[in-house]
């Protein structure tokens, strides 16, 4: 009885933790730069939309468009994120 439950979670476990070494998608890269920016404006930004996704290396390069800058997210493959601003 123990090792049928044993077995199963085992192969969970390794399904479990291959999800959480997988490489982050563009998806991920734009969700988390998207959420930085957010929090880096506080409304203040005006209306901003999605430039380009790129990846370098091992990061991301997120860019957005804004009325007044243009920014560029870089989001590491662990979350870490940080904003550059330009003025148009």
């Amino acid at each position: 009885m123990i090792r049928p439950f044993r077995g199963t979670l085992i192969i969970l476990s390794c399904t479990v933790l291959a999800g959480c070494f997988a490489p982050m998608t563009t998806r991920e890269a734009q969700g988390i730069a998207n959420a930085r920016l957010a929090k880096f404006c506080n409304n203040k930004c005006g209306k901003v939309s999605f430039g380009r996704t790129q990846r370098i290396n091992d990061r991301w390069l997120v860019d957005f468009d804004a009325p007044r800058h243009k920014f560029t997210v870089t989001v590491e493959n662990d979350g870490n994120s940080k904003v550059d601003v330009w003025d148009k």
